[in-house]
């Protein structure tokens, strides 16, 4: 019997996790389209107040490792509890276009920090 290491086995789950505020983004899980990564990055941006410098591009998603996922950081932002809504399905609606399907949340407030964590949950058919 050949095993194969976790690593080459594709999970198809997803996980999104937001935090609150400054609102920080991280997508974890399979390969997304990078087209999905650009259409999220680019609504949740305009879904926050803060102050914008011109002179600073508008941040976007970043890969990071170990293990590898996206990250967005809107630092300077903030986003009021229907800014918070609106990213929620922003979020939901972009990756149901790409056959994932929201399988389950999860919500709390961060006891040392304050921060509100925010994770979905998502699965795709193989």
């Amino acid at each position: 019997i050949f095993f194969r290491p976790l690593s080459w086995v594709e999970m198809p789950n997803l996980i999104v996790t937001v935090w609150f505020s400054p609102p920080v983004v991280k997508l974890m899980g399979v390969t997304l389209r990078e087209e999905t990564v650009t259409k999220i990055e680019r609504a949740l941006f305009d879904m926050t107040h803060g102050v914008v410098n011109s002179k600073k591009p508008i941040p976007k998603f970043k890969t990071e490792q170990n293990p590898d996922h996206w990250v967005l950081a809107l630092e300077g932002h903030y986003c009021d509890h229907l800014g918070r809504s609106m990213m929620f399905l922003t979020i939901i609606e972009a990756l149901e276009a790409e056959d994932w399907k929201l399988k389950g949340s999860n919500s709390i407030l961060h006891p040392e920090s304050g921060k509100e964590i925010n994770k979905f949950f998502f699965v795709r058919d193989q």
